[in-house]
């Protein structure tokens, strides 16, 4: 009861409602794609391959443009119209993708709502990184639960839709409701105030340690002889060399460097993500069932996301630590999707389906807990946006592959049977992690 009277009264509130919508839109458009999807095949003549690339294309460009979002966050005069115009490009994103007449044209759409959750899902990751304090954890995993409402909300809504209004008109309609985001944006406090900026510089000051300025002493020594020997020599190109050297050297990217495995999980994590989001409904479609027993799997499917995600925050902030529950998730859903690739029935499809919803949704949250708890304080939001940005290679690359399969098969039971293969590779690099924790720094 305490930390949730501490949540209303906090400003992480507008941020954790701010992530749960647009967790919900990126999740929920997925999803309906999939429900739209015999009706855009009649009309755009589209395949797998093109429904996957432009899926895929959604997803790639909600993280690739993380570091970007990152990098012009840093600005604190353009963090509110950043912040903004993420809110309104996924509206306009899906209200464009209702008129394409073309399949590129629906891709195109499709990435401009990825743009837009990509620069809105920095903004949000980096303001509660500075606000939430020691519930982080916690508030992070109930902004992230939205994606759970969005698998069964949206898909409802769209097939309610979809006879009165066609695919396109649902779309529009889609699009209007998602600009709901844009006003709880506005809401946000993103800006830092002067004391977590003092603290922030007093801990960079104190974590670069003598070390750093006996080299910053030695290399300046070497500046004094080569400029007495009467050489040619830029000291501007030397401080700048020197700075970027030691930025590397401070980074954990070289002094901790099994942490650069973090980055292998993500990868192969989102390819499967994208792969199972993506061609979920078109996999159960396939297989004769009914679109009404199809959004009952994927209500149940999303209860699963949703518990999921919540209970991973509780779990992690008292109990257990991020790598731990990312290695029993994990392997839950490699017994999930064998079972699902060799059992073709209803009621099979609805436990795997949901323990596929729970193990992928809680990793969704854990896997930047893992960051989080592995990375230096102060490197926290490079690591983030270096992350992201190979997620989004993985995204991509999980629903192209994902394409290609079912097309070459004619079946998506192809696909499926790729996602087994894929997790086998995340849970040993997610295994080397836990083999290899962080070092203390009072033992070294």
């Amino acid at each position: 009861m305490g930390t949730c009277c501490e949540l209303l009264s906090s400003p992480s509130l507008p941020v954790v409602v701010c992530i749960f919508l647009y967790s919900s839109t990126h999740i929920g458009i997925m999803k309906v794609i999939g429900i739209y999807i015999k009706d855009i095949n009649i009309d755009l003549r589209t395949t797998p391959t093109d429904i996957g690339v432009a899926l895929g294309l959604l997803n790639t460009f909600s993280f690739i443009t993380a570091p970007v979002g990152i990098a012009l966050f840093r600005c604190h005069s353009i963090r509110r119209p950043l912040v903004i115009s993420g809110a309104c490009l996924p509206a306009v994103g899906v209200a464009m993708a209702s008129m394409a007449t073309s399949n590129g044209q629906v891709a195109i759409c499709l990435s401009v709502t990825g743009i837009g959750i990509g620069i809105l899902k920095a903004s949000c990751v980096m303001t509660l990184h500075r606000v939430a304090g020691e519930n982080y954890n916690l508030y992070f995993s109930l902004g992230f639960s939205g994606y759970g409402f969005g698998m069964v909300l949206l898909p409802l809504l769209a097939e309610s839709l979809r006879a009165p209004y066609g695919w396109r008109g649902g779309l529009l309609v889609i699009g209007a409701l998602i600009a709901h985001i844009i006003p709880c944006a506005v809401g946000m406090k993103v800006d830092l105030d002067g004391n977590s900026t003092q603290k922030r510089e007093v801990h960079l000051s104190t974590a670069s340690g003598p070390s750093t300025t006996d080299s910053e002493g030695k290399e300046e020594q070497v500046i004094r002889c080569q400029s007495a020997k009467g050489g040619n020599f830029d000291q501007s190109e030397f401080g700048v060399f020197r700075k970027i050297a030691n930025g590397f050297r401070q980074s954990d990217f070289y002094t901790d460097p099994i942490f650069n495995v973090v980055f292998g999980v993500s990868f192969t994590y989102y390819m499967i993500h994208c792969g199972w989001h993506s061609f979920l409904v078109p996999h159960i479609l396939r297989r004769g069932v009914s679109v009404q027993n199809t959004l009952i799997l994927t209500f149940a499917a999303a209860l699963g996301n949703t518990f999921s995600r919540v209970i991973v925050g509780v779990l992690t902030n008292n109990w257990f630590t991020s790598v731990d529950v990312y290695i029993v998730t994990t392997t839950l859903n490699i017994v999930a999707l064998l079972v699902d690739v060799y059992f073709a029935n209803y009621y099979v499809m609805l436990v795997t389906s949901c323990v596929s919803a729970m193990s992928i949704g809680g990793r969704g949250v854990v896997g930047t807990l893992v960051i989080r708890d592995r990375a230096s304080p102060d490197q926290f939001d490079v690591a983030f946006a270096a992350e992201k940005l190979i997620s989004g290679l993985g995204m991509f690359l999980g629903g192209y592959l994902g394409g290609v399969l079912a097309d070459h098969f004619a079946s998506y039971n192809a696909t499926f049977k790729m996602l087994p293969a894929i997790e086998g590779v995340n849970f040993i690099l997610i295994m080397i992690l836990r083999c290899n924790p962080k070092r203390s720094t009072n033992s070294e």
